[in-house]
Order: structure tokens, then C-alpha cells, then sequence
């Protein structure tokens, strides 16, 4: 698997020759696709031939594209087939009911105790209110706890005149970081042989990535944390916060008490639905939040 991010704000022409990412923008930069997790095209002035994209879904590069907001609109997603696919659908189709929130019922537990680890990591002393509502999530969620959760984490984190909807520059870190776990994730949950929209809780007709939205709630707090290190003196979303948002995928979480690069715990996320479903373990593995700390490559 690939760990390098590369994000491209620049004019230039990708190409692809001997198993390398050519990067032309009057000087020649080449990156081994190997070592490539994903890229991100923050320009409109970009171009690239469908070689390009057929080398990527070989190598499961996802390849992201912005708007003219520059914020991430599309991704490219390699839907390279599950060897297993069709086994994979059938017992994702007939989980039961009482599974889906009991799994959902986890997920929302560990989403509130890592919004909890975020406010104590920032030095926030009222993070035990928080993290205390992750003991009365019911399965299902059915009290929605997650909602009563985020009310009063928000306005901890950001203070008590913000909100989600409005336009500001925290929201735009927010979306931004959002975005690109959600296309991370995408993708590792198409690798698996998953249909993306078939959720546990999410449920939308309009959405097809609702399994993706179940599985990024507890990865939301990692970009939680890092717009509120960058908040106080940030009026807009420059290039190089942008740069650092999807940097985030280099850093660590844990899971099952091991260090993984957010990427990969994305993957760990989602191998684990799958060891469930094959009825080999009785819970998903779900990452927590360590501080921010980059990932250390060997």
C-alpha cells in the first residue's frame, strides 16, 4: 500500500511511464506509483490521457479533483473486483436489523469517546461531559446521542456562537478534511467487494456511499482537532492548509492498540466489517485518536 500524498496546486501534465507518476510542469518531477496513496488535483489547468487513470486503479491511487471553490468534487475510485465479491454483497444484504444497529450502536460510541480524546488532546477540561454520553448510546442509537454529542462538542471546540452551516473558514477546514476521508474510505470499501450504498444506519436513496458515511463517524475527530490547532489565526483555506488536511491521512490512529496511518486504519475499518460478516470477529475495529502525530515510515 501506498503512503505518499501528492497534491498538486499547479499547471502541468501527468503521465505515466516505467511503472512511474511523471509530474511535468516545465521541470520533470517522477514518483514511483507504488509508493502513491492518493492525488489530489487542486487546479484547473491540469491535464492527463485515460492511460493515466487505468495505472492508478491498477495501483488503487485515488485520484482526486476540486471545483472552481477548490474543494474536492470528484474522485476516482479503483473498482478493482473483490475476488469474493459476490459472497461479500450476499452477506452484507442479509445482515439483520438488530446487527446493523449494534454495530451502528459501537460506531457512535466510539465516534462521541473520540470527540472526547480530541477536546482533552486541545486541553479542553470539560471533555469528560463528553465523553460520559458515549455510556447511554443504545442500540441503535435509537436517543440519538450522537446528535446530543455534537451540539455540545462544537460549541466546546469552536465556541458557542458556531455552527455547522454557516460559512466561515473552520467550516471549509471541516468539509475539506471530511471530504477526503470519505473518498478514502470509498475506496477501500469498493476494494472489499462492498456495495457503498448499503449502510448500517445511513440509509438515503439520494446517497451512494451510505456504508461510507457510516464508517467515517469515528475518523471525524482527527480533522476535528487539527482545524481547531489551526483556527484562531486562519481567515480563509489556503493551499497549504489544504496540503495539511489530506497530509492527515499520514497520521496515526490506533486500533485493536497498534498505530496505523489514517489511510490504512481506514482499510483496517473495513477488512474488519468483513471478518465480521465471515462471523470470525464480533466487532468492527475502530480507530482511536492518539494526538497528532505523523506516521513514521520505515
Amino acid at each position: 500500500m501506498g503512503y505518499r500524498i501528492i497534491f498538486i496546486s499547479n499547471p502541468c501534465r501527468l503521465s505515466v511511464k516505467n511503472e512511474q507518476l511523471l509530474i511535468d510542469n516545465g521541470d520533470m518531477a517522477q514518483i514511483s506509483l507504488e509508493d502513491i496513496e492518493c492525488i489530489v488535483a487542486d487546479s484547473m489547468q491540469i491535464t492527463f490521457n485515460s492511460f493515466l487513470l487505468v495505472k492508478l486503479a491498477e495501483y488503487k491511487i485515488t485520484f482526486f479533483v476540486t471545483d472552481r471553490s477548490h474543494i474536492p468534487s470528484g474522485a476516482f475510485l479503483p473498482f478493482q473486483q473483490h475476488s469474493r465479491r459476490l459472497a461479500v454483497l450476499r452477506a452484507q444484504i442479509n445482515m439483520t436489523e438488530p446487527t446493523k444497529k449494534r454495530l451502528w450502536k459501537k460506531i457512535v460510541a466510539q465516534k462521541i469517546e473520540n470527540q472526547a480524546m480530541a477536546l482533552r488532546f486541545i486541553g479542553i477540561q470539560e471533555w469528560k461531559e463528553i465523553d460520559i454520553l458515549k455510556h447511554k448510546v443504545k442500540s441503535g442509537d435509537v436517543s440519538n446521542m450522537e446528535a446530543v454529542a455534537a451540539a455540545k462538542y462544537f460549541k466546546m471546540l469552536f465556541g458557542a456562537k458556531f455552527t455547522r452551516s454557516e460559512e466561515c473558514a473552520v467550516n471549509a477546514m471541516l468539509n475539506y478534511g471530511y471530504a477526503i476521508l470519505r473518498s478514502t474510505i470509498a475506496k477501500n470499501v469498493v476494494a472489499y467487494g462492498f456495495e457503498p450504498s448499503l449502510g448500517l444506519n445511513h440509509c438515503s436513496t439520494l446517497n451512494g456511499f451510505n456504508l461510507v458515511d457510516d464508517l467515517i463517524e469515528p475518523f471525524r475527530p482527527l480533522v476535528d482537532m487539527f482545524v481547531k490547532s489551526r483556527a484562531e489565526n486562519v481567515s480563509e483555506l489556503t493551499t497549504s492548509l489544504k496540503a495539511e488536511l489530506v497530509d492527515l491521512l499520514n497520521h496515526d490512529v490506533l486500533i485493536s492498540g497498534k498505530r496505523f496511518a489514517c489511510a490504512r486504519a481506514t482499510e483496517e475499518e473495513v477488512m474488519s466489517l468483513t471478518s465480521f460478516l465471515n462471523g470470525n470477529v464480533d466487532e468492527l475495529n475502530l480507530p482511536s485518536l492518539i494526538g497528532l502525530e505523523r506516521h513514521r515510515y520505515e
